[in-house]
């Protein structure tokens, strides 16, 4: 694929709205992580909570993901995403108020902001197929991902600096904003679902979510996807609570060095997207299993790094092979996966990864306070690699 290739689903208005909607919001979702990880970190000052604070943001999707997939299956797309960002802006509009009562009501804040997402992302990924061809969704799916990347970069640019110099509160008010000027965006999407309402409306909730389940058993490729990612999940999940230690425990260096860090995981996300995005859809089961491979074997070095500036390097080179499986995976879904099901095969996904994510985040803290934060990386990093691997038996995955 050409390097242009990367840039052809721009054509699309309706991809253009979508594209720039996200590339506000995440600036806000950027400086917001960087203040909740602070806020947590200066209030407890413990390494489990770090851990505890993000899986409570990603516990919804365990518990709510399957209902969310199938909501997004029976509505408009584009409706569901405007009232998912409104929702959002006001509920994070809110931390700074909720603070003063507390951790547990920011964690509070946080569960339901994340349980609102859960509408938001299947949604969207379910309607770029609708406004891309078929040949150009591992260009959308990078070019989606590059637009996250960019999009931290510029939030954590300035996210440590802004935290310690005006406090947590801006960070919060920048977040909501940009959630409104991305329902903006969305709303200018001209594309427009038609669906058997009546019909959808018939069916059950329950039985609609194992309609999702029993086509993701159906289809060889979903089913291993799903097994092997679900495995490796729970490994990226303790990688992001160990990042967080790293900068305010091992090196001591607070919201800039956790900002530094991020940073580097963030360019790494940018090159990977940009490189897999100039690829073509085949063999897309090998790039997400080489992907896996890669990320174990360099997260798992970081366990020897003894400053950020050792840890930047591996970190970045582990954000590169990140997007050679998170895209991938992504196409291989909306390829294989029915349209009408496929919020559902989405929403599956996410509650599946997110089981594990929960422990990964949970886990990373108890074994960095019981076995030291190097052997607890080690751990996590050999974890990824042996999935990887392991992977490449499954041959509907291996062929894709």
């Amino acid at each position: 694929m050409a390097a242009g290739r990367l840039w052809v689903p721009l054509r699309s208005k309706d991809y253009r709205m979508l594209w720039l909607g996200q590339l506000v919001s995440v600036v806000g979702d950027k400086v917001n992580q960087i203040a909740m990880g602070i806020l947590v970190y200066e209030a407890t000052g413990s390494m489990l909570q770090m851990g505890v604070m993000l899986a409570i943001s990603t516990l919804p999707a365990a518990l709510f993901g399957l209902p969310a997939g199938a909501f997004v299956d029976r509505s408009d797309r584009r409706a569901t995403m405007i009232a998912a960002d409104l929702l959002r802006a006001g509920l994070v509009l809110s931390i700074p108020l909720v603070v003063k009562l507390g951790i547990p009501a920011v964690y509070a804040v946080a569960f339901l902001v994340s349980t609102i997402s859960l509408f938001f992302e299947p949604a969207k990924l379910s309607l770029i197929p609708e406004i891309v061809p078929e040949d150009e969704l591992m260009a959308a799916n990078s070019l989606d991902n590059a637009t996250m990347s960019v999009s931290e970069l510029f939030g954590l640019a300035f996210a440590g600096a802004l935290v310690a110099i005006l406090g947590y509160k801006v960070a919060f008010f920048l977040d909501a904003a940009t959630f409104v000027i991305s329902a903006v965006f969305v709303s200018f999407i001209s594309f427009r679902e038609v669906r058997q309402i009546v019909e959808q409306e018939r069916i059950r909730l329950v039985e609609d979510i194992m309609r999702g389940l029993r086509h993701i058993n159906d289809v060889p490729l979903l089913k291993d996807l799903m097994g092997v990612y679900a495995i490796a999940a729970m490994g990226v999940a303790a990688s992001v609570t160990a990042v967080y230690l790293l900068a305010l425990q091992r090196y001591n260096a607070g919201a800039p060095g956790l900002a530094i860090l991020d940073s580097a995981i963030t360019i790494g996300l940018l090159l990977g997207s940009f490189s897999v995005g100039r690829t073509t859809t085949e063999a897309s089961g090998r790039k997400f299993l080489l992907g896996l491979c890669a990320f174990g074997l360099f997260f798992g070095a970081v366990a020897l790094a003894p400053s950020v500036a050792i840890a930047v390097p591996l970190l970045l080179v582990g954000g590169i092979a990140n997007m050679w499986f998170q895209v991938p995976m992504a196409t291989m879904i909306q390829k294989s996966s029915s349209g009408a099901l496929r919020g559902r095969v989405f929403a599956a996904k996410a509650t599946v990864s997110r089981l594990f994510t929960v422990v990964g985040f949970i886990g990373a803290g108890l074994l960095a306070e019981r076995i030291g934060l190097g052997v607890a990386i080690a751990i996590i990093g050999g974890m990824v690699l042996v999935t990887g691997l392991a992977g490449f038996s499954r041959h509907a995955l291996r062929t894709a």
